[in-house]
């Protein structure tokens, strides 16, 4: 690397680390190598052998074979005084021409004051979002629950005139689309609070397909399950029901109401130290150092068109739709219940072929991330 390379480098306030696709560290800048005093890792030495010790290492050892590289993570890591240092970092793709070359990761010590502000500037902003959402949509509910009202008096009184009962239905149908979009808007802003309870995920899974096959008698719908059965989470009923809905909701309309979707269970063991993705979450070691703990996974795939690779970053983004007729709400929704529960939501979609959703939600709930 050339000085004006490296001085460019070390003039970040963030750390800097590039790692090879063999796990050789072949840079890492004063900064980084400050940050990660507590566990100091050096040029030359290679990522894999130290996976085991923390959060961190481990996310890098993985993210090397990884095809999409989670953008923003945050993970917690031990300090020499006993305490925790908390990391935010980002995650790219080191490039040789139009070759991969590696992976380079941008990470910040989150001191406890920035750390405090940011979480109460978040919720102060939640709650204001929360208050000004509840404030328009009681000022929206009025006028449209009158417009309502008066479309019920029309149609019991134009009987016999067809085409303004046509235009009546059709302003009835309107009035409870905005309905729909403030109820889901509501459930979007509001805090999520569970009713924790043993939740057997079979007879779950058995009531949302039966419903929505159903709903959707053009759709094929599969399942398969672990010979043993008997799978339990400790979750939220109604609000699982919820999510497992919004995404199959999704698939259907991805293959436009005619197509397959199997539904896929089993489980598989992750750590759960404090680690917060905002995308393909299959990151943690098995058999590392690190708190185990078993989840339970529903894959649920479609034979759709798929979701083009330059919006797929944006599928998860509130109000974010490809639908002329979507909120853009539903798989936001979900993966904020998902989240709630301490588990993950991730996608995988390749044009073509299709689009799967895996949540993994912890058999056992605890206190949440």
């Amino acid at each position: 690397m050339i000085d004006i390379e490296r001085a460019i480098l070390s003039s970040f306030r963030a750390g800097i680390v590039a790692i090879r696709p063999d796990g050789t560290v072949v840079y890492i800048n004063p900064i980084g190598a400050k940050i990660l005093e507590a566990c100091s890792l050096r040029e030359g030495e290679n990522i894999h052998p130290r996976a085991g010790e923390n959060v961190f290492f481990r996310v890098l050892s993985e993210a090397l074979s990884m095809n999409y590289l989670p953008t923003r993570v945050e993970a917690e890591l031990p300090r020499r005084d006993g305490e925790r240092q908390s990391l935010g970092f980002t995650l790219s793709e080191l490039k040789e021409g139009d070759d991969r070359g590696g992976i380079c990761a941008f990470f910040k010590d989150l001191t406890h004051v920035e750390m405090t502000e940011e979480s109460a500037n978040l919720k102060q902003r939640l709650l204001m979002l929360g208050q000004m959402a509840a404030g328009l949509a009681h000022e929206i509910r009025n006028p449209i629950a009158s417009i309502g009202v008066h479309a019920s008096l029309l149609r019991s009184n134009l009987s016999g005139n067809e085409k303004l009962l046509s235009s009546v239905g059709m302003m009835s149908r309107e009035v409870e689309k905005v309905e729909y979009i403030i109820r889901e808007c509501l459930n979007f802003v509001r805090p999520t609070e569970l009713g924790i309870q043993q939740v057997p995920v079979d007879t779950l899974l058995d009531g949302v397909i039966a419903r929505m096959i159903t709903l959707h008698p053009g759709m094929e719908f599969s399942i398969q399950k672990p010979a043993n059965g008997d799978l339990k989470v400790d979750a939220d009923t109604a609000l699982l029901e919820q999510a497992l809905t919004n995404i199959l909701a999704n698939a259907v309309d991805a293959c436009h109401g005619k197509g397959i979707v199997n539904v896929l269970v089993g489980t598989s063991r992750h750590f759960t130290e404090a680690v917060r993705l905002n995308r393909q979450v299959e990151l943690l070691l098995p058999g590392q150092l690190g708190k185990e703990e078993e989840f339970v996974r529903i894959h649920i795939r479609d034979n759709g068109p798929g979701i083009p690779p330059e919006i797929q970053d944006r599928i998860f983004v509130p109000f974010f739709t490809t639908k002329k007729t979507g909120t853009g709400i539903g798989l936001s929704l979900a993966q904020k219940i998902v989240h709630a529960h301490g588990g993950v939501l991730d996608m995988d979609s390749e044009v073509g072929k299709g689009t799967e959703f895996i949540i993994k939600i912890p058999m056992r709930h605890g206190s949440g991330r």
